[in-house]
């Protein structure tokens, strides 16, 4: 027989039910668990809501980030009540949060693009087109420094801003209206402009020469330049001179024996026969007619036949002219020594040579046409000469032309008469001198420049065709001029502009009309006094927070 408790084993003594016990502990454990799981996780949940509420609420409050160099002591780490982040300089000297500070109206202040509002052609682009007047005194911002109060047009303001900063083209943008020179460039202070790079220097005066520089090459003067040929078609008798010889004018390179010349000659001698016959002819009828023995009319025909035998003999003399001779004048009596033809326009010492033997009558001398030197010989004993072939090119190297290829675009700027230096390349100890002598009136349609050619001294012969170079062309000179260093000179998208020094850590741009550059400095027309003192090397830095600074808190974005 079974036992009861065998029997009921959920009830235990005294009747109570012992199988349901376990499960209310477990019930109770997890709920437990669940619990503790839940209070464990609040206080995370708590800092997630706590930073998401700061988040919230600095995003709504323009919090920024401090700088990096705040970390490592950057004023305003200890005085963070005076230290305007959104300009990064110390509050009290933020002067585009305070203008009054250089003297600017607070009620008439942009503090977005630091100009006058009134003048501020971002936030009024009609001012461009000189639609819109600028109302002096026109408070155009709220206190808290949104652009252009409560009736302004955010968006309409961003897009202005942006059509016309001076980061986006400049095509259309208008140098007389743009509001570059009133405003101000401010560093957090002097020692952040030193580690800026910046460097300072004073506006000073010195001449200068206003240069252009352009490819140039060295060629012959071709006013002082001869290609020698033979007047006549014969045979290179003999050659006098070599290459890189100097000659002088009419000295003697080399002989032709040409059968013309002794055909000439002959016709000369002939021609002064029958002059000199009819010459004494005609004195013979004058006798004659004086005794009243000889007709007028015989007379008149020894006159006749005389100029007959004048002409031709003039006309054979000019034949022998034209070949390069220079004959004798005609004898009172006619008469031509034979002998004197046989060495027309031979020198004395060939004379000399030949006088004790035969020589040829048909030689044609070869002269220099002017002084200079013998720069090419083509001339062989020999060999056949005519009209057509060069045998000797004589040049005057003393002067050589330098040709210029100067760009279209500055072409209008040279004139004649103005100096010009030639540097060889590689040889800057080779360096001449001289003249604009020529402009070219076309424009080479292949390079789109212009010849300009100048004659330059070279006495030494140093300088040699062909050699390439730099020409530098002075197109303007001051001997006073106002000058500062080439560094100075910054290009901000609409205008050159220099940095003059407003105050210790305080610049203004100053629009500039650059001139010449030479030596490290650049001539200032207009824009700048003497002793200013003006941001040099480094001055990009400052470029770069005028362009920055143009863009303007949220007109560039949303």
């Amino acid at each position: 027989m079974e036992s009861l408790s065998d029997s009921a084993p959920g009830v235990g003594p005294g009747g109570v039910e012992q199988g349901t016990r376990p499960a209310e502990d477990d019930r109770s454990a997890y709920a437990t668990s669940r619990t503790r799981a839940v209070l464990e996780r609040i206080p995370g949940l708590l800092t997630l809501l706590v930073l998401v509420g700061l988040g919230y609420w600095g995003h709504h409050h323009n919090w920024r980030l401090p700088a990096f160099g705040q970390f490592f002591g950057h004023p305003g780490t200890e005085h963070d009540e005076d230290w305007c982040a959104e300009h990064g300089v110390p509050e009290s000297k933020c002067i585009r949060c305070r203008p009054a500070l250089v003297g600017a109206d607070p009620a008439d202040w942009c503090s977005e693009h630091g100009v006058p509002e009134s003048n501020c052609t971002i936030c009024r682009p009609g001012l461009i087109a000189g639609g819109e007047p600028a109302a002096a005194g026109r408070a155009t911002k709220a206190a808290d420094g949104d652009c252009g109060g409560e009736d302004h047009d955010h968006e309409a303001h961003a897009h202005a801003s942006r059509s016309t900063s001076p980061l986006s083209s400049a095509v259309g943008k208008d140098p007389a209206t743009c509001q570059t020179h009133a405003q101000y460039v401010q560093l957090a202070s002097v020692a952040t402009l030193e580690k800026a790079g910046v460097r300072l220097a004073p506006v000073s005066r010195r001449p200068m020469r206003e240069v252009l520089e352009a490819n140039a090459e060295v060629d012959y003067d071709r006013t002082r330049l001869a290609q020698v040929a033979s007047r006549a078609a014969g045979v290179v008798y003999r050659v006098e001179k070599e290459v890189g010889q100097r000659v002088r004018q009419g000295e003697l390179l080399a002989l032709i024996d040409a059968a013309e010349v002794g055909k000439l000659k002959a016709e000369l001698l002939q021609s002064a026969a029958r002059r000199q016959m009819r010459m004494q002819s005609l004195e013979r009828a004058r006798r004659l007619h004086a005794s009243r023995i000889g007709t007028d009319a015989d007379l008149q025909e020894a006159e006749v036949a005389l100029r007959e035998a004048e002409v031709d003999a003039f006309v054979t003399r000019q034949a022998l002219v034209n070949l390069g001779f220079i004959l004798p004048p005609d004898p009172a009596d006619g008469a031509l020594d034979p002998q004197t033809l046989l060495y027309l326009g031979l020198p004395e010492t060939l004379r000399t040579e030949w006088a004790a033997g035969a020589t040829s009558a048909n030689l044609l001398p070869l002269q220099a046409p002017l002084d200079g030197e013998v720069v090419r010989r083509e001339a062989v004993a020999g060999e056949l000469a005519d009209p057509t072939r060069t045998l000797f090119v004589i040049a005057d190297v003393s002067g050589m032309w330098l040709m210029i290829d100067l760009p279209q675009a500055q072409a209008a700027r040279v004139a004649l008469g103005q100096p010009v230096r030639f540097v060889p390349d590689g040889a800057a100890e080779l360096e001449a001198s001289g003249a604009v002598s020529w402009i070219s009136t076309a424009v080479d349609r292949q390079t789109r420049t212009v010849k300009v050619r100048a004659r330059v001294d070279n006495p030494a012969g140093r300088l040699r065709a062909g050699m390439f170079g730099r020409a530098l062309i002075t197109v303007g000179e001051s001997p006073d001029a106002i000058v500062v260093p080439d560094e100075a000179v910054q290009w901000e998208g609409c205008c050159h502009v220099v940095f003059v020094r407003a105050g210790e850590d305080i610049f203004r741009p100053r629009k500039v009309q650059p001139g010449a550059r030479g030596d490290g400095f650049t001539e200032v027309l207009v824009g700048v006094l003497p002793d200013e003192i003006v941001a040099t090397a480094g001055s990009h830095v400052l470029k770069s927070e005028l362009l920055k600074g143009n863009l303007g808190p949220g007109c560039g974005g949303d």
